[in-house]
């Protein structure tokens, strides 16, 4: 799950220190509308599956994007 968070912070830009499943996204600096385009995107390229937009519009953790990105 540590890979999966580090991943996460990459897309976003910022810095893992602190971050855990329990975080609230909305706490997060680079939580934004290009983040979720480039998190749908990530799991495409990496897990070949395409997930809406909307479900991760609608996640409000750390941890409910992660069980997004779990193939």
């Amino acid at each position: 799950m540590t890979d999966q968070i580090e991943t996460l912070c990459d897309i976003l830009d910022m810095d893992s220190t602190g971050i855990t499943p329990d975080t609230a996204l909305s706490s997060l600096e680079g939580w934004d509308s290009m983040a979720i385009v480039m998190i749908t995107y990530h799991i495409f390229e990496q897990y070949q599956r395409r997930v809406a937009v909307a479900d991760i519009r609608n996640c409000t953790t750390v941890q409910q994007v992660l069980d997004l990105m779990n193939p």
